[in-house]
């Protein structure tokens, strides 16, 4: 992931890699529900590419263990 998108992805390339919209991710930053670390530099939000591989990576393996929080 970080060769493709470098060491931060902006929102646009974070909604890609979910398959959601641009506007539901904004939706999910406000109501505090984005679970990968971000920082905020005037109006753009940039995501570690790497935390975002790690909550995906985390993501799958609670899917395959059947965990429930």
């Amino acid at each position: 992931m970080v060769d493709r998108y470098g060491p931060f992805m902006d929102i646009q390339e974070l909604a890609d890699v979910l398959k959601i919209s641009k506007g539901t991710l904004y939706n999910q930053l406000y109501a505090n529900k984005v679970d990968m670390p971000y920082v905020k530099r005037g109006k753009r939000y940039l995501f570690f590419t790497t935390g975002v591989a790690e909550s995906l990576q985390a993501g799958m393996q609670k899917q395959t263990t059947g965990t429930v929080d």
